[in-house]
């Protein structure tokens, strides 16, 4: 079973040229009218659909001591047959948590008769379980849709940016009102100890591409010889301040006398009673000095730097899905207020980019961006797509494989290890730790969604001017 793992690639190569699939060939697992759903029936364990695995390579998929990396055998199965890529960690839960989805498809305008496509994909980091992850994943897309619908399509066609409210404008608000919707569909799974997850959408729609993102996941555009975030990683760290200002707004009702909102420049200790100290708070940028008391000794709001950041020592992200049912480890005291669903989101308009064949989004969850900087996950992509063969469509999958790889090393003992950074260095001591998250990527290729733009402008205006043409001919007739 493991050799299908092994030749995935090489299998692929039997897949179209280049294939793109309707919406209803992908993540098509369910109907549900969101208006009216609060709960969610919970589904059985699967990865994404697009990857077509049975029951049996499923648990083959989960082996978390050959960690093998998964990619789709229909490389068709992905709009333009983007490059996926996945592995499970290295132990710390039964499945790989991660999911991810992709689907295309044509917009009713509600007031026209002009259908706009559209591309989305999405990638989801669970934790604590798998299931709001899934749900995530089954769902999340059919309600983004459901938001872009209610958009009045003369709205959505405009792109001025000289109207007080605008096409991109309207489109950011419907991602976020479907992030948010999202968030309540899953709030009894969560609740019940479903986890939550971090979540990553990208939309192509109109010429633009919108990156949205709440979490750690994260979204990187290499562009030319260049690449950077396009999303934010959202930890306790870098949303310090937001949180403090809540616990301090509300400390008597959230914290309950076991946290304090203040930052101090180094953890008081009792032997400092009385003594001044370096601290401030959460609206202050620079510092202050105070006489420490016994208040100041509680557990601080937001502790840690970097990915050992915590919200009340429990939870090192601060945006995502689900956690309803999440409490501060020995308090009891709900966490879920500090919690937000929604998503920064950029947007990019494509035609200001001089874009190639190369140029890709790479979205991952952190098992690949703990280990792998933005830098060396351009290099490693710009490296695969250079040369001009296989097919781009086979080098996209072969990028995905690379990083992944990159990110979870090869075992060492009983311990995953990285690249050395110095090929001749030989003692393990020094080979760098690999990731032993879950790890999935998928590389996304933009200039073929900017040349489909082009070519529906083109169409539609000519079926405008024809459709006008007939109107004034049928006009000149009647006279």
């Amino acid at each position: 079973m493991l050799n299908r793992f092994k030749s995935a690639f090489i299998n692929a190569v039997n897949g179209s040229e280049l294939g793109l699939q309707d919406s209803n060939h992908l993540e098509n697992e369910v109907s549900v009218d969101y208006n009216n759903v609060i709960e969610v029936e919970a589904k059985p364990y699967s990865r994404p659909s697009f990857l077509g695995l049975t029951q049996e390579e499923t648990q083959v998929s989960a082996d978390h001591k050959v960690r093998p990396i998964i990619v789709p055998r229909d490389l068709s199965r992905l709009p333009w047959c983007a490059g996926y890529a996945e592995c499970i960690n290295a132990g710390k839960s039964t499945w790989n948590e991660d999911q991810a989805a992709a689907t295309r498809g044509d917009l009713q305008l509600p007031d026209s008769d002009i259908t706009l496509p559209y591309i989305m994909f999405s990638i989801f980091d669970g934790h604590a379980g798998y299931q709001v992850a899934l749900t995530s994943r089954l769902h999340l897309h059919r309600i983004i849709l459901e938001k872009l619908q209610a958009i009045p399509g003369h709205m959505l066609l405009n792109d001025s940016e000289e109207n007080f409210i605008n096409a991109k404008d309207l489109v950011t608000g419907a991602i976020e009102l479907a992030y948010r919707q999202m968030d309540h569909i899953v709030e009894h799974q969560a609740q019940n100890g479903g986890g939550g997850c971090t979540a990553i959408t990208i939309l192509f729609l109109n010429g633009n591409l919108y990156a949205a993102g709440a979490g750690d996941s994260r979204a990187v555009l290499v562009y030319g010889d260049d690449q950077r975030a396009i999303t934010t990683d959202h930890t306790p760290d870098s949303e310090s301040d937001r949180v403090r200002a809540l616990g301090s707004l509300k400390a008597s009702e959230l914290l309950k006398s076991h946290f304090t909102p203040l930052e101090f420049r180094k953890r008081p200790v009792p032997k400092e009673l009385g003594s001044m100290v370096l601290y401030r708070e959460p609206f202050m940028t620079g510092w202050a000095y105070k006489i420490l008391t016994h208040v100041d000794l509680r557990m601080p709001l937001v502790s840690g730097h970097g990915k050992r950041s915590r919200v009340m020592g429990t939870i090192g992200v601060t945006r995502g899905f689900g956690d309803h049912g999440l409490k501060a480890a020995n308090t009891g005291l709900n966490i879920k207020p500090f919690l937000l669903s929604k998503p920064e989101i950029q947007c990019i308009k494509l035609e200001d980019y001089e874009l190639t064949e190369r140029d890709c989004i790479i979205i991952a969850t952190d098992g690949l961006w703990d280990v792998v900087s933005d830098k060396d996950a351009g290099s490693i992509l710009r490296k695969i797509l250079a040369p001009d063969t296989p097919s781009l469509e086979y080098r996209l999958t072969m990028a995905a494989q690379e990083l992944v790889q990159a990110a979870r090393g090869r075992l060492i003992g009983r311990i995953w290890r990285g690249k050395p950074e110095n090929p001749e260095e030989t003692d393990d001591r020094y080979v760098p730790m690999a990731s032993v998250d879950d790890i999935s990527v998928t590389v996304i290729p933009i200039y073929p969604y900017l040349c489909e733009h082009k070519q529906w402008v083109k169409t539609n205006l000519q079926e405008r001017r024809y459709s006008n043409d007939g109107s004034v001919a049928s006009t000149n007739n009647s006279t």
